[in-house]
This record gives structure tokens, C-alpha cells and sequence, in this order.
């Protein structure tokens, strides 16, 4: 069999393509080509030129697999599969799947995903969308990438976070028409799926294939530090929806977020500087419009 196998060099720590050549260790003899989704030919041209019949197999982590979701538009001409070997890995956690495992076949989770547009560009996502702290903790991850060797670490992140770098704002969300203010929110993400920051269950119910499309938007909220701490101490196993007057989970289809003042936002892990106010429509909602 043929396959075409898309990596990101810089991913893994720059090992991108050394780690997607583990991959011929566990599908045997084959034919394999490699592509760099980072060249300057787009992937939907790349792809167009390839037969039917090849198996195409994107490896990386979540950052690399939304690049690549974002670059191709039609996902129904062929079998598309995911390789994770990425730091956070919150796509395959989500989907029960482990790191280094076999490529697993993902068409029907990356069509018909829910959109972001932020700062007038619209982008698809896989995991989640949200602005606030985890903004901030991703980008401190990139940020500790770009200094040291070593792999920045949300946790730590969050927990410097917590403790002193980031200050909560208030968030004004609109919900499917239904008007929210949250004060002095620290968390207020968008989820297709369970996880964020490399595992933590911010929405523990949410099933990204489910058939009404809903999505599921996570307010976290307080004054009190410790109950913030608490909140976030809970949320590594999805146990923190039970404080009901700090944490808000709310289900819809289209949803539009503002801030007090501007924030990082993270798409899947990657970030955006500055931004005051985004929205997000599902996959139902972006049929409808279209």
C-alpha cells in the first residue's frame, strides 16, 4: 500500500521527521512518501496530486494536526490517519487513543468541525478554542520552547499562572442569544472535546460527535484564590463542574466571547496575541449559514 505521511520538522522538539519514520516499524512494508506541511506548496494541491489510493497519515500533536485540518477542504476522497506524538495529545486522550500507537483512521472526527473567527479570520478546531489563563499558559509554553531544549510544561504554567502572571478579567458571552457576564474569570474556552492543555477535563461531557453538534463553553469564576485553586486541583479529572457557583458549563451551537481587556487565545494549543473577542459556531450553525 502507498502511503503519504505529513509531518511538521519543528515539532517533537525539531524531531518531527525522525519520529514520523517510527511509523514504518509499525505498518510494515510499504510505500512510504514524507511531506513537510510546512513547504510552500499548499497541502491541498499536494494532496490533489496523489492517487485515490493512498493512505494519508498526519503525525504530530495537536498544534500540527490543526494546521493541517485548516489547510485541506475536502476530507472525504480519502482515508485519513493520525499518528500522535506530540506533547499534549488532547485529540488522541479524547478518542481513547495513545501516544506512538498505530496511525488510527480520523475522517469522522476532522469533518464538519466547528469554526473560531477571531480578529476576522475564521479557523476550524479539533479540541478547543478559549481565551484568559490557558491562553496565557500556552503561550508560556511556546515561549519556553523558543529558550530551552526541553518542552514547556502547561502545568507549570498554570501553577505560575495561578500564583502571580495572570490576572482575571471579566468575560461577556453570548450563547445561542442567551446574555452571560462572568467577573473576574480566569477560564472561558470553547470545547468540541474533553480535554485541553495535556489532559485537563474541562468539559467532562462533551462528545465531540454528537448528533446535535452542540459545543460546550466553560466559565470558571471567582474572587476567592482558593477557591480557584481547588477548582483547578478538580479539573485534571473532570470533577470540578460541581462547584455550580464558580464553574458555568454551558451547551449551544454558536457562541461570541468578549473580554475586558485583551489576552492570549489558544486554538488547539496554538496562540493568538492581543485578542479582545471572538466567536465560535458549530458545525450545525456553519451549514446553516453557508
Amino acid at each position: 500500500m502507498e502511503y503519504a505521511i505529513f509531518y511538521n520538522p519543528h515539532s517533537c522538539g525539531g524531531n518531527g521527521l525522525k519520529i514520523a519514520k517510527e511509523i514504518e516499524k509499525l505498518m510494515g512494508e510499504n510505500t512510504y512518501t514524507y511531506y513537510n506541511i510546512l513547504s510552500k506548496t499548499p497541502l491541498n494541491t499536494v494532496i490533489s496530486s496523489l492517487p485515490k489510493s493512498t493512505n494519508i497519515i498526519i503525525t504530530g500533536g495537536d498544534g500540527t494536526l490543526n494546521s493541517f485540518i485548516n489547510q485541506v477542504n475536502d476530507v472525504d476522497s480519502q482515508s485519513f490517519y493520525f499518528y500522535a506524538s506530540g506533547s499534549g495529545n488532547d485529540f488522541a486522550r479524547d478518542i481513547g487513543y495513545k501516544k506512538h500507537h498505530k496511525p488510527i483512521l480520523i475522517n469522522k472526527y476532522i469533518k464538519s468541525l466547528p469554526t473560531a473567527n477571531i480578529n476576522g479570520k475564521n479557523y476550524k478546531f479539533i479540541n478547543c478554542v478559549g481565551s484568559g489563563m490557558d491562553g496565557y499558559c500556552c503561550a508560556e509554553v511556546e515561549r519556553l520552547r523558543k529558550i530551552s531544549k526541553r518542552r514547556g510544561n502547561y502545568l507549570l504554567a498554570a501553577i505560575k499562572a495561578l500564583i502571580y502572571a495572570y490576572k482575571p478579567c471579566d468575560a461577556y458571552v453570548v450563547a445561542d442569544g442567551k446574555e452571560y457576564i462572568f467577573k473576574n474569570t480566569w477560564l472561558v474556552p470553547t470545547m468540541n472535546g474533553r480535554f485541553f492543555g495535556g489532559g485537563f477535563m474541562a468539559a467532562p461531557d462533551q462528545d465531540r460527535l454528537n448528533s446535535n453538534k452542540t459545543l460546550s463553553l466553560v466559565a470558571m469564576h471567582s474572587r476567592n484564590f482558593f477557591k480557584i485553586v481547588t477548582a483547578f486541583l478538580l479539573i485534571m479529572k473532570g470533577k470540578h463542574t460541581k462547584l455550580k457557583s464558580m464553574i458555568k458549563v454551558i451547551e449551544g451551537h454558536e457562541f461570541s466571547v468578549k473580554l475586558s481587556k485583551s489576552a492570549f487565545l489558544q486554538i488547539d494549543g496554538e496562540t493568538i496575541p492581543d485578542v479582545t473577542e471572538y466567536t465560535v459556531s458549530s458545525a450545525k450553525e456553519t451549514a446553516n449559514i453557508t
